[in-house]
């Protein structure tokens, strides 16, 4: 069973530190670069690889001070889309490859570049994982007829993924909201626990009549 997207993640990539803010593999991010010292890493990763990673700031912390200051766990992200505008701002698609894990620095300045190994996931009873997975789908499709705000991209994009964890990982980008409980589920390896995790979250929310 495939685990991730195939791709060549290299040795070392750049890292955006963003508070509460977390990439999962097979998830998109838009987002809005506007800080210099993101505008030059931005320009960086599109004459290399076109990557870069989301590092969740640890809280409670000056992430520009701390000489470790995102989660090690994170995702790398292959950029999809970029417009770049006039006063040197860019809007641009982020789109998560993999899961990594950082293990050192490289660059602190003007950006953060880290030494990254990518994290394999674990899938050890494959029947009760694809059945999992079918649970959550069909969870999602009563969140949906609940008026959970979902676009028909996503609904599209739910019925073509076959992979366990790539399910996993598109419902927590699209309907897990608390930023902690986000994280713990990137750093959960074992399919099978990460869609039960998702799975509860979800049986929450419908128990919840949440919209």
């Amino acid at each position: 069973m495939p685990e991730e997207d195939e791709a060549k993640i290299p040795d070392t990539l750049p890292v955006m530190v963003l508070g509460g803010a977390t990439l999962f593999p097979h998830g998109y991010m838009p987002l809005f670069i506007f800080e210099p010292r993101y505008r030059e890493m931005l320009q960086y990763a599109l004459q290399c690889q076109r990557m870069f990673c989301v590092g969740h700031a640890l809280p409670g912390i000056d992430s520009d001070d701390h000489p470790d200051p995102v989660y090690p766990v994170t995702t790398a992200g292959l950029v999809r889309a970029c417009v770049t505008h006039n006063d040197g701002t860019s809007h641009l698609i982020l789109s998560g490859l993999q899961r990594v894990e950082i293990l050192g620095w490289e660059q602190t300045e003007p950006f953060r570049v880290a030494t990254v190994i990518p994290i394999p996931c674990e899938a050890p009873d494959s029947e009760a994982v694809a059945q999992r997975a079918l649970e959550i789908v069909d969870m999602c499709g009563q969140l949906c007829e609940k008026g959970e705000p979902v676009s028909d991209q996503l609904r599209e994009h739910l019925r073509s993924v076959k992979d366990p964890s790539a399910i996993a990982d598109v419902v927590a980008q699209c309907f897990v909201n608390d930023s902690c409980e986000r994280q713990r589920l990137l750093e959960t390896l074992d399919i099978k626990e990460r869609l039960d995790m998702v799975s509860q979250y979800l049986a929450v929310k419908l128990a919840n009549g949440d919209n």
